[in-house]
């Protein structure tokens, strides 16, 4: 009899816990029409439609073209390499690895005048390592707003990373009580 309760009492656990799971069970409904059942499954034609073809085709780009930027012609040193920023763009940035690899902050102040020398000449590499270091505070007092503004300069010129910076700046951007962008004011 024992035995029996035991029993009796582990169903009535097992039953109650299968209640939760079709509580928040949700009905599903499959609808087939007649065309579904009489075609028998064998549409070889998905994937081929010209509706699923609505950007076409597009031609491969290089990294130097998808960004013209890049630090690649510092890390991989090639002739073949064109640079497309400024080359003072470049000397700066060569400068500030050097300095930061050194811990020489003489020439971290050096390169990084160069740098904004070259985004107050309107290259936008340039004006995206100022969005940075104004951003982090490194060698010029932080600033979010010069950030933020070194940052859309840039990307309006095609620079993808601050393209990149400006969309998660976007996204974690909170709207406070007035209705002003926390993220342009600190």
């Amino acid at each position: 009899m024992r035995i029996l309760s035991y029993g009796i009492v582990i169903l009535s656990l097992l039953v109650f816990s299968f209640i939760e799971f079709s509580v928040h069970a949700r009905p599903v409904v499959l609808v087939l029409s007649n065309d579904d059942l009489n075609s028998g499954g064998d549409d070889n034609g998905f994937g081929e439609s010209s509706d699923f073809d609505e950007f076409g085709e597009s031609e491969p780009k290089s990294e130097e073209e998808l960004d013209p930027g890049s630090w690649r012609s510092i890390f991989e040193p090639d002739d073949s390499t064109v640079q497309a920023a400024s080359p003072q763009y470049y000397s700066g940035l060569k400068k500030i690895l050097s300095a930061a690899s050194e811990g020489n902050f003489r020439l971290m102040e050096e390169a990084v005048d160069e740098v904004e020398a070259a985004s107050s000449a309107g290259d936008p590499h340039a004006q995206s390592i100022m969005g940075f270091v104004y951003g982090i505070g490194m060698m010029r007092e932080k600033s979010k707003s010069k950030s933020f503004l070194h940052h859309n300069f840039a990307a309006a010129g095609g620079n993808m990373q601050s393209k990149m910076a400006l969309a998660f700046t976007y996204l974690r951007q909170d709207v406070s009580k007035d209705g002003t962008f926390d993220f342009l004011y600190e």
